[in-house]
């Protein structure tokens, strides 16, 4: 395993450097290395992150208070709450660089109880060019290890002067073999008439008293969610974060995600975004 890891990190980071230091971009070398070798790398890459999630499906994990916006708390008969403040170098929405390259800070706060839980999320582009809130609403249940969600979320893009509606739906189990997990999420956009699907599968480690590393992968499906691109087999991402237990209730994590784009199709225009690329985060949590 540590051996593909490092072949994917490699690939990822050459990439990286390609797509964010542009003095390399338009040199002749590269030019020629892309022209000759493109083909054989495309196809390489593919086979790699597919490998890599069918072979070590048992060594990732979700890990839902960053792959999703807005945490599903569900506790019985208490109440609960979580925060979060975060920073992130791309905005990764539908496996798509949503803000084309510019940064997204964000903010959250999510109370929780019994089944019932409500969010607010928001977020703001580098540029201070996008703004975006999010109001969620979710009903939530667990049966023999088995949590599955109902919620509602009303989007506002002020800038934008746009709003939508979103209705999703959510199960997840936490006691696969080997320790892993595995979620399945999909929700319906009320303004573009479409569905959004998301599997997510992985695992935890405990590197310390107060240090845990988590990987986990992601698998997107398009059904006229994203209306003017094409639907199927979207996109897959790879994930690797790490959280530091300052105290009881805070706590900071850090984590690089790279998202592969599937099957884009240049000649529609809600692709344009879609590509492959790798980001980075850096958040705060506080439990109170």
């Amino acid at each position: 395993m540590s051996g593909l890891l490092v072949i994917i990190f490699v690939q990822l980071f050459s990439n990286y450097l390609l797509d964010e230091f542009y003095c390399f971009k338009n040199s002749w070398l590269i030019n020629n290395f892309r022209r000759l070798f493109n083909p054989f790398l495309n196809n390489l890459k593919y086979f790699f992150f597919i490998c890599s999630f069918v072979l070590c499906l048992p060594a990732w994990s979700h890990d839902a208070e960053t792959l999703q916006v807005i945490e599903k708390i569900h506790d019985h008969e208490t109440f609960s709450s979580h925060a979060h403040l975060g920073w992130e170098s791309r905005y990764s929405s539908e496996g798509r660089d949503a803000l084309d390259g510019q940064s997204i800070s964000n903010s959250s706060l999510e109370l929780g109880y019994d089944h019932f839980c409500f969010g607010i999320w928001y977020g703001m582009s580098s540029n201070y060019q996008y703004e975006e809130w999010q109001y969620s609403f979710a009903v939530t249940q667990e049966t023999l290890g088995i949590e599955y969600y109902f919620g509602y979320t009303h989007l506002i893009f002020p800038k934008l002067n746009e709003s939508d509606d979103e209705w999703s739906v959510g199960i997840s189990y936490d006691e696969l073999p080997n320790g892993f997990k595995s979620s399945l999420d999909g929700y319906y956009s009320m303004d573009a008439g479409g569905t959004f699907f998301e599997w997510s599968i992985g695992k935890g480690y405990d590197l310390g008293e107060d240090l845990e590393l988590s990987l986990s992968g992601t698998l997107g499906w398009n059904e006229d969610y994203v209306s003017d691109g094409h639907d199927g087999l979207n996109f897959f991402s790879l994930r690797t974060g790490v959280e530091k237990t300052i105290s009881q209730n805070l706590s900071i994590i850090a984590y690089g995600n790279s998202s592969v784009a599937i099957n884009q199709d240049i000649s529609q225009p809600g692709d344009d975004l879609l590509k492959d690329f790798l980001y980075f985060g850096l958040g705060l949590e506080w439990d109170f």
